[in-house]
């Protein structure tokens, strides 16, 4: 439960802030360019382990804010993950052709109704695939969490494995509950994208 709780949290900040990522960066304005590309790539070239660990023991000695074990790992995974889902969206947003920019333009449309009906539905479409694997790395990236003690399933499972002395057969029940986590999210993103598939033709 609290790997499920933990990976929902961690892929819907992401998916949030990894959006205004991409517009910002995919904007070329400087002001809005720079500070999305600093953001992403520090994000994507620094582990997410010393992510985790830094703001579980550094932002309260810096802030005097604790977040708890469960909202360090929560707030650090949804931050790092934001900078990929913000590459593979910007990616998807470039591959919307110009003229569909243009139509909407022609029909009236405002900034916020063309992003909304048309250019992010055609960029979520192009870039399903990249997405779901991304998520299904995130929900494996979970297993990190337990560097700082969060109870998620890999830190009860080393506890478990300490108690009764079998780390092989408690790791290997700790993986094949991972891959019955992690299949379904891929055989969603199958779904979905042959069904995409189907709407296009």
């Amino acid at each position: 439960g609290i790997t499920l709780e933990l990976a929902l949290i961690s892929a819907g900040r992401g998916l949030v802030l990894g959006l205004v990522l991409a517009l910002m960066k995919y904007s070329r304005h400087p002001f809005l360019y720079w500070p999305a590309s600093v953001y992403i790539e520090f994000f994507r070239t620094t582990p997410p382990l010393v992510q985790i660990v830094w703001l579980y023991y550094g932002l309260p000695l810096l802030t005097g804010f604790d977040l708890g074990a469960l909202g360090a790992a929560a707030v650090a995974l949804g931050l790092n993950i934001a900078a990929f889902y913000a590459e593979i969206l910007r990616a998807g947003i470039i591959q919307v052709h110009r003229t569909q920019w243009q139509a909407a333009r022609v029909l009236g449309l405002d900034l916020k109704d063309t992003l909304r009906f048309v250019i992010l539905p055609q960029a979520l479409r192009n870039v399903l695939p990249p997405l779901g694997t991304t998520t299904i790395y995130l929900i494996k990236d979970t297993a990190l969490a337990s560097a700082i003690g969060t109870p998620e399933l890999l830190r009860i499972g080393q506890l478990i494995a300490v108690e009764t002395f079998r780390p092989v057969e408690t790791l290997t029940i700790v993986a094949v509950l991972y891959f019955v986590i992690t299949y379904p999210v891929a055989l969603l993103i199958g779904r979905m994208e042959s069904r995409f598939k189907v709407a296009r033709v």
